[in-house]
């Protein structure tokens, strides 16, 4: 036989799930300001933080990067480049690396990059003065 049992609770029992729905609110919101500013730093030079993919990166920036990926041999060897859109600016030997100041042009647009040479190859975004 079945026994059917009515059950009360407390008025203000509903605290506790109250404070784990602000809880997770919170961690949510931190999420997402959390994953926009890295986002935002990201997208600030997509290539020398090495992540020339769509959300962070532009198709300019995904261009600069075919482009630097193509004079990086050159770099690394000490070459000369046999593209035309690629300029050195300066030529630099310190803590043990080598470091290029290259200006790149990039479907119309002009973008300066500083290469380091070394085991690895890095490089960031300067400007062309």
């Amino acid at each position: 036989m079945k026994r059917w049992v009515l059950v009360l609770t407390e008025r203000g029992s509903d605290r506790e799930g109250k404070r784990r729905r602000i809880a997770a609110l919170f961690v949510v919101l931190a999420g997402l300001i959390g994953s926009w500013a890295v986002g935002s730093v990201l997208a600030s030079d997509p290539i020398g933080y090495g992540v020339p993919i769509w959300p962070f990166a532009d198709r300019l920036d995904r261009a600069e990067n075919a482009l630097l990926s193509q004079v990086v041999p050159a770099v690394r060897d000490n070459l000369p480049f046999a593209n035309d859109n690629v300029q050195v600016l300066r030529k630099t030997d310190a803590y043990g690396s080598e470091f290029w100041t290259l200006k790149l042009k990039v479907d119309g647009e002009v973008r300066c990059r500083e290469v380091a040479v070394d085991l690895n190859v890095s490089s960031r975004r300067v400007s062309c003065s």
